[in-house]
């Protein structure tokens, strides 16, 4: 398996040629992603009722907030499909945005398992924080919501570290994979992906340090950011996905490089 650093260096080296075809394929896929979030939301303002607290307005902000997840899970599929064709055929082409609509029906069970999972631990520590403090004053029980926060937190980040590396490598096999049936692609993805939950949280604090470098620059940073985490995540997963492609001795513990070449036996002559 390659390092994080090495996954941000065969990342960069894809990108040269195309940092500005990938930049502005970044912003116009953030474009559309405003798109869908602005006109989904405004569109389910028209139907819900105007008390905030009628029982009417849950089923609809739940069918919107499935929508806006289905779309832009979508066009996620059709962003990371980009990436991959630049690394693998150094080539680009603008209509791979729309791959997540190729098995449309596939893709979007795969997308709302993963947002009803999601949906869940929200739901749950939602609720953890609004029935507690009504059964417990915050003020009398400080060391008890200390323990609480501690408890949630560890969880929350416990299924992040189980979960969300076989989400995004979800994505891109959804950009690749048009037969494999649904629960058969979470299945066979997680299987091969959660062996490598430690390498990707080692990719994730580098990814980390590049956005804390975006911030510092007023966010231009991320233009250039964006697509090299992008392209990481790619080098990534495909790396889990192809092994037999990266063993080659310029990956640093490859195995090939513990074990010399054995010298060939020296002959000798039979005496006369």
């Amino acid at each position: 398996m390659i390092s994080s650093a090495d996954a941000f260096d065969l990342a960069n080296k894809a990108l040269k040629g195309n940092r500005l075809k990938t930049t502005g394929f970044t912003l116009l896929s953030g474009f559309f992603m405003l798109v869908i979030f602005f006109t989904v939301n405004f569109v389910s303002l028209l139907f819900l009722d105007s008390g905030e607290e009628s029982p009417r307005n849950y089923p609809i902000s739940f069918t919107f907030s499935l929508i806006q997840s289905i779309l832009q899970d979508l066009l996620a599929i059709g962003f990371y499909a980009y990436f991959f064709r630049i690394f693998k055929n150094k080539q680009s082409e603008f209509r791979d945005l729309f791959a997540g609509f190729k098995s449309f029906s596939r893709n979007i069970v795969v997308i709302i398992i993963g947002t009803l999972v999601a949906g869940f631990f929200s739901a749950l520590i939602e609720n953890i924080v609004d029935t507690f403090p009504k059964v417990k004053p915050i003020e009398d029980n400080i060391l008890f919501y200390v323990i609480l926060f501690l408890i949630i937190a560890v969880i929350f980040c416990f299924a992040i570290y189980k979960l969300y590396p076989t989400w995004i490598a979800l994505l891109m096999k959804m950009s690749k994979d048009d037969s494999t049936p649904a629960i058969d692609l979470i299945k066979q993805t997680y299987s091969q992906v959660s062996v490598y939950n430690y390498n990707f949280l080692c990719l994730s604090f580098r990814v980390m340090l590049w956005c804390f470098l975006g911030v510092f620059t007023l966010g231009i940073g991320f233009l250039w950011i964006v697509p090299l985490i992008s392209m990481s995540y790619v080098v990534f997963f495909d790396a889990i996905f192809n092994p037999e492609d990266y063993a080659a001795p310029e990956f640093p513990g490859d195995s090939t490089l513990d074990t010399p070449p054995a010298e060939p036996e020296e002959k000798t002559l039979p005496e006369e």
